[in-house]
């Protein structure tokens, strides 16, 4: 009796939190209804207030690297892409889903952060998606959620003197993953950048699954924004035209070190704000 009701438990679990109580059929679980589609418009997520450079007081712009192997990431990287057909989905899917479907108009080169150097649409897609020929019989590969391995951010840290607070704003986002044109390297590489604002709008009408509570309604764009995730980082502002940690530290474990001291930069300016 205990093993049937852990397995009812499990599989309910399973399932998709949207619409399960109220499907009448299998199939009709993960199903919006009109009333959630309407809460999940791209109308609906929160807009970026204005914020005048007079009223920035201080600001300092970080790149971070997220690690989806690390628990607390795993929102970001399940569930794998066979699972579910549209209740449940990776970021890396809902990104995907949303070049190949043409609803980003914009990526920019992955050795550019600062987002002047646009790469064509096409060439995005071949790192996507690859067509090959075997035996005469053609078949897409397409780069799967467990391809990814990380993401890299850019964000910028500012003190808003209008409303006496530090806030944090997501500028970019680029995936790393493996890259489908060199079969003979598992290494990840970097993709392509995306700009933030640009993705919003799709991030935001994409639930993610909160594994301690199944009628959880966070999306992927309030789950980035409010920084629900662990990440390093890896370069800051500088005078050497932002030169990442791996640059001038050598051992892997002093970078981490290195990592922390640059985090403490920021917390330790708040504190010293409202100390003084």
């Amino acid at each position: 009796m205990f093993f049937r009701y852990l397995f009812f438990l499990i599989s309910c679990t399973a399932f998709s939190q949207v619409n399960l109580l109220n499907s009448e059929r299998p199939e009709q679980i993960g199903v919006l209804s009109e009333n959630q589609k309407e809460s999940l418009s791209d109308k609906k997520y929160l807009q970026y207030p204005y914020v005048d450079d007079k009223d920035i007081m201080w600001s300092k712009v970080v790149y971070e690297e997220i690690d989806l192997s690390e628990k607390f990431n795993h929102p970001l990287f399940f569930p794998e892409d066979n699972l579910y057909e549209n209740e449940r989905k990776s970021l890396w899917r809902t990104l995907r889903e949303a070049i190949l479907g043409n609803r980003i108009e914009t990526i920019y080169m992955d050795n550019n952060s600062n987002f002047k150097n646009v790469m064509q649409i096409d060439d995005a897609k071949k790192k996507i998606l690859k067509t090959k020929e075997i035996f005469g019989i053609v078949k897409n590969e397409v780069l799967k959620s467990s391809d990814i391995s990380s993401y890299l951010i850019k964000g910028v840290w500012y003190v808003d003197k209008r409303i006496g607070e530090m806030r944090f704003r997501l500028l970019g986002i680029m995936p790393y993953g493996r890259d489908l044109n060199d079969e003979d390297n598992d290494s990840p590489v970097p993709l392509f950048w995306l700009w933030y604002k640009d993705l919003r709008p799709i991030l935001h009408q994409q639930l993610v699954f909160d594994d301690r509570n199944n009628v959880s309604r966070v999306t992927f764009d309030q789950l980035l924004t409010s920084r629900r995730f662990t990440a390093r980082i890896y370069a800051i502002d500088n005078v050497f035209n932002d030169r990442p940690v791996e640059k001038y530290v050598d051992d892997p474990f002093m970078q981490l070190i290195e990592s922390e001291r640059l985090k403490n930069v920021i917390r330790d300016f708040e504190q010293d704000l409202w100390s003084n």
